[in-house]
């Protein structure tokens, strides 16, 4: 692994906003340059970013960060194919990976890849799209998934 796409691309440090999403803007290219090139090395197709799974990323990121917790579990009670479906996002396949305390998309997407069961999310093969966010206290979510089926 150490020789991946991960380690070839330079660390990245993106700004993030106070509203906890990635830019669409020159930013994200790279997101999606570590994320496929990580799923071409295995035989995957690429992933395609999901404005519906950003918000639902978005929403829940937010969440945690203002009411203080860390889990899967929103406040409310909600799970990733609730908020995903609230954002608009039809989902027949779904899937998340959540982090906090690290200061780059480099960083938190390689230690993704080290643990084997958000290794999985992100090497699912029944997943095209996704949404990754950044909120205050450096909480981070990626939802993965397939719409529509």
């Amino acid at each position: 692994m150490r020789n991946g796409i991960f380690h070839q691309i330079a660390p990245i440090v993106i700004g993030i906003s106070m509203a906890g999403s990635l830019p669409q803007s020159s930013d994200a290219q790279p997101v999606r340059q570590m994320l496929n090139g990580f799923r071409a090395e295995q035989g995957l197709g690429p992933l395609a970013p999901s404005a519906q799974l950003e918000e639902a990323a978005k929403a829940h990121a937010l969440d945690m960060a203002r009411r203080g917790f860390f889990d899967h579990q929103g406040s409310s009670g909600s799970n990733v194919l609730q908020r995903a479906r609230a954002a608009g996002y039809a989902a027949c396949a779904i899937a998340e990976n959540i982090a906090k305390g690290q200061q780059s998309v480099h960083e938190v997407l390689g230690d993704w890849v080290q643990s084997p069961g958000h290794r999985s999310n992100i090497l699912n093969p029944d997943v095209v799209d996704y949404g990754l966010v950044r909120a205050p206290g450096d909480i981070w979510v990626l939802v993965l998934g397939k719409d529509g089926c």
